[in-house]
């Protein structure tokens, strides 16, 4: 207990250095014409996050394995900080993510295979391996970025995918650090969830989301290649994260726009709509379903195997993609 509320009165320190920080080299999410804020608001807690996390590195004893990630990630960080800052190219973005990409992958973090399935044996990428791994790291990464679009939303669903990936592991240690991740998040959230003209209100910022999307996209390798944790379970944390950037980049391309530029056509700002707006609502709503359908998944692979889930992942997607064309079908012709 003295342990959780010392780091607690840490991380709520360091959230203050980092607010001092940025409002001394103007860190701030300005509005435009997709932003739901009118003011100019904080958009550093994600680099609270990360230092917190490089703290816990040294008090937990985590290992280097893991450590390893972290380290990589702040190249992933400081690309989201300067795109906050100064708006950066999407090929300097590319270029910055890519380069600890590459660095893991050759230091061991490939995925040479999606797991063995029942019918079909394990499923090889092959002499592919290497660009199998960079293209998807650098998918979850961006995905993670992409439903950063609502209050809240991309803390809770972080938080959700700590709290089942402390589910699938037995290692204390790790399981000690996800719950002091859950902790830092949680303090986030309330920061988020602070009034629009609230000066100490803080978004996460796309230093935070593409560092975190980073990390849970080598979390998973990790847990596989470490932990032996097979893919068909490790895939339900990130179901909505990759059904969204999926369905919005077929969108684009159905009607030739660019991947590079931001739309509203994410499910989450179609269900804010439908709740007149309010982030709470949308927030617990698409928080139900995520953990209803990782329950689903967990179970799903738990009781019926591998490839059932692998199935149901298809599926769902689907019916993802269904669901949300006939929500933005109602709604606009509401």
């Amino acid at each position: 207990m003295f342990q959780l509320v010392e780091l607690l009165i840490s991380y709520i320190v360091i959230i203050y250095l980092v607010i001092i920080f940025s409002r001394k080299f103007h860190f701030y999410d300005t509005p435009n014409y997709r932003k739901l804020h009118k003011n100019k608001i904080l958009n550093t807690s994600g680099l609270a996050l990360y230092i917190f996390i490089l703290y816990l590195c040294f008090r937990l004893d985590l290992p280097s394995s893991l450590t390893k990630i972290i380290y990589a990630s702040s190249i992933v960080l400081f690309a989201g900080l300067m795109d906050d800052k100064k708006s950066l190219s999407p090929m300097i973005k590319l270029i910055l993510i890519s380069l600890p990409t590459i660095y893991l992958i050759t230091d061991g973090y490939e995925v040479t295979d999606l797991g063995t399935y029942e019918y079909l044996g394990k499923i090889s990428i092959g002499k592919f391996y290497f660009i199998f791994t960079l293209f998807a790291v650098g998918l979850l990464t961006n995905s993670y970025n992409y439903i950063d679009g609502v209050d809240g939303l991309l803390i809770s669903t972080l938080i959700i995918n700590f709290i089942y990936l402390t589910f699938l592991i037995d290692d204390q240690i790790i399981k000690n650090f996800f719950y002091f991740i859950c902790l830092s998040l949680s303090v986030n959230l309330f920061y988020n969830f602070l009034p629009k003209d609230n000066k100490l209100k803080m978004f996460t910022g796309n230093g935070g989301s593409l560092f975190l999307g980073f990390f849970i996209s080598f979390l998973i390798i990790y847990f596989y290649k470490v932990h032996n944790i097979h893919p068909a379970y490790l895939i339900w944390i990130c179901w909505y994260p990759v059904y969204d950037f999926l369905y919005v980049t077929f969108l684009r391309i159905i009607k030739k726009r660019s991947f590079y530029i931001a739309d509203n056509n994410h499910l989450h700002h179609t269900i804010f709509k439908i709740y007149n707006k309010s982030h709470l609502k949308t927030i617990l709503f698409i928080g139900f379903t995520n953990v209803s359908i990782i329950f689903l998944g967990y179970s799903v692979c738990k009781n019926f195997g591998n490839l059932f889930s692998l199935i149901l992942f298809t599926i769902l997607f689907l019916f993802f993609c269904f669901f949300h064309f006939f929500l933005e079908r109602k709604y606009n012709n509401n």
